[in-house]
């Protein structure tokens, strides 16, 4: 069991640590405000339990069980990306780009809440569910039942994304006034919506393809 627990705990870090639609999402936000990183994180942490959750409870496996629900909630997620992601293009070179302000709603369910852009964002990232649906039944952590073994490894992705999203913050907050100059603010604005239309836009095709 030893063995298998630390396997796991290793390709949580991994998974975790892989630059996905997540990061793109904090890196956008980050230069709205010192505290906008954060909501957009504890957005994403909320997203993970409720989808840890539903894992544990068996929910997840069913709905990929479906074909149709699989391919309407990745449509649905890569349809929200390339909408964050236009979006953020449009704040970095528009027109209309301003110096951003801290004085976002900070738990309001406004489209621009960073908050609900993190959560709304991982619960239709299929990184996500595609962690839980293939590799939760890969690792046997006997004696424990099904059940327990679900919980656990749920739990461990947990701390593990909470422990990544931390730091990741705490670094965001040291460099908050570079993020907030105009230049700087444009690149990563710019960069990171690049990255959520590409990701967005890959998963768009190989949704319809397989449809």
């Amino acid at each position: 069991m030893v063995e298998q627990l630390m396997a796991f705990v290793l390709t949580c870090v991994v998974v975790v640590l892989v630059p996905g639609p997540d990061f793109a999402l904090v890196l956008k936000n980050a230069p709205r405000g010192p505290g906008a990183a954060a909501r957009t994180a504890l957005g994403i942490m909320v997203g993970n339990t409720i989808l840890a959750l539903l894992a544990v409870l068996g929910v997840t496996a069913l709905l990929g069980a479906s074909e149709v629900i699989g391919n309407v909630i990745r449509i649905s997620g890569a349809a929200y990306l390339l909408y964050l992601g236009t979006r953020a293009l449009l704040e970095a070179f528009g027109r209309s780009h301003s110096k951003p302000t801290a004085s976002a709603p900070r738990f309001g369910f406004q489209g621009h809440s960073p908050f609900l852009q993190g959560m709304v964002s991982n619960l239709l990232n299929p990184k996500v569910a595609v962690f839980y649906l293939s590799l939760f039944p890969q690792f046997n952590l006997a004696p424990l039942p099904p059940l327990g073994q679900h919980a656990l490894m749920a739990g461990i992705f947990l701390l593990t994304a909470l422990a990544w999203y931390f730091v990741l913050v705490h670094a965001l907050r040291k460099i908050s006034t570079a993020l907030a100059r105009p230049r700087v603010n444009r690149i990563i604005t710019g960069g990171s919506g690049t990255v959520l239309i590409g990701v967005g836009g890959t998963i768009l095709s190989k949704s319809l393809a397989s449809a």
